[in-house]
């Protein structure tokens, strides 16, 4: 193995280490939300900093291998593929970090999302697709990121059906139009989460294959470069 690919593998590894403490962000952000915990919710907003710092690092590495070595092909691939999910990565994060923030307005506006069935289905779906994302940095497996990608379209349904019941329910009547706005910004960071994941699933498949499938239906055996 070319000391390249021995680095690769080491940022490789730091990649799924942010992935857990990506998810474990996300998974403490919506449980402050349920529990109405805005103390717990700042801790989370205030731990980005971590991951903040992570991200910008493992740029920095992955310029500094394309100058070093200006690799080719499963190589290149692979340093493309970490800059893209690095950032995605990120970015989940900060919509962990914007839940944190949120919590407080579930207080202040006696929003009740530990009985609310439809955020919890939204909550479970949003989970399932983060764990199954990170699980796949470790396999780098094409099948798997297959899976997120269409898991991601139930994401979209429970997000819209959460929105519909909360603009439909006499319930926001008890917060006001702060209840609702509340629920629908937390609702829509755990949709976004979603979308992240498949941003990751279509570099991971990239990475394995070589194909591009993002906005694959915008083009056509008639596209003109």
């Amino acid at each position: 193995m070319s000391e390249l690919q021995q680095r690769l593998e080491r940022l490789m590894l730091r990649l799924d280490h942010m992935g857990m403490r990506v998810e474990q962000s996300v998974i403490d952000a919506l449980q402050a939300a349920e529990n109405a915990d805005s103390q717990a919710g700042l801790a989370v907003d205030r731990n980005d900093s971590v991951i903040d710092r992570e991200e910008v690092q493992i740029e920095q590495e992955c310029i500094r291998l394309l100058a070093l070595y200006q690799p080719a092909a499963i190589d290149l691939r692979t340093i493309c593929t970490i800059i893209k999910v690095n950032s995605d990565l990120e970015r989940i994060a900060d919509l962990a970090s914007s839940i944190g923030r949120r919590v407080k307005h579930v207080v202040e506006d006696h929003v009740d999302l530990e009985q609310n069935a439809g955020f919890q289905e939204l909550r479970n779906a949003t989970l399932e697709i983060l764990g199954m994302t990170v699980r796949m940095l470790n396999s780098t497996n094409a099948e798997t990121a297959g899976r997120v990608m269409e898991f991601d379209q139930q994401i979209d349904d429970l997000y819209k059906c959460f929105v519909q019941r909360v603009l439909d329910s006499q319930d926001r009547q008890i917060g006001g139009a702060e209840a609702v706005l509340t629920m629908i910004n937390l609702a829509k960071a755990a949709e976004r989460i979603g979308d992240l994941c498949t941003n990751i699933a279509e570099d991971i498949i990239f990475l394995k294959t070589g194909d591009v499938v993002r906005h694959a239906d915008a083009f056509d055996d008639n596209y003109d470069q």
